[in-house]
């Protein structure tokens, strides 16, 4: 069976990331110009900031989720990727997450990487919203990961298919 591909659901979190990104390069560029060496220092911390967070910002039509017959991927360009073997999976469902205060990356538009949320824990995102209409989906290991695809019924149909137990979702 060939793997199937999914794309996140349209968001526009490559605004925020944008937005964060000129903020943190113009921070970057005004302490590397300021001419003392405590604001160059500064200036230098920030600049492998900015560029991550271009990059960041680049990959973002990259987002997708694969469905192969043993593992479900989900992928932000060469950035990120978490690979979950279906057979692994306990469950699947639709939640509304409350993230705590601090998190990996989470802001309007775009979740990604770890993050806490009240009531479930650590959730690893790779999303395009950090709290509403996530698929929430748990393992028997306890690693809950958080994902948005635009299709939520093609992607569950999809892991139907390969024996997965969807429910509420």
């Amino acid at each position: 069976m060939l793997p199937e591909f999914f794309h996140p659901r349209p968001s526009r979190g490559y605004v925020s990331l944008s937005v964060v990104t000129a903020l943190v390069g113009f921070a970057a560029a005004s302490n590397l110009a300021a001419g003392t060496d405590h604001e160059f220092l500064i200036g230098l911390c920030l600049t492998p900031v900015a560029a991550y967070l271009m990059a960041l910002t680049l990959c973002f039509p990259l987002m997708r989720y694969v469905v192969s017959a043993t593992t479900l991927t989900a992928q932000y360009g060469p950035l990120l990727r978490y690979r979950v073997r279906l057979s692994d999976i306990i469950s699947v469902t639709r939640v509304q997450l409350s993230p705590r205060f601090f998190a990996a990356l989470a802001m309007p538009g775009i979740a990604l990487y770890g993050m806490h949320c009240l009531g479930v824990g650590r959730v690893r995102m790779c999303a395009t919203r950090p709290a509403h209409r996530i698929l929430l989906i748990k393992t028997d290991r306890g690693t809950c990961y958080g994902f948005t695809p635009a299709d939520d019924k093609a992607f569950l149909g999809a892991l139907r298919r390969h024996g997965v137990r969807v429910g509420n979702a």
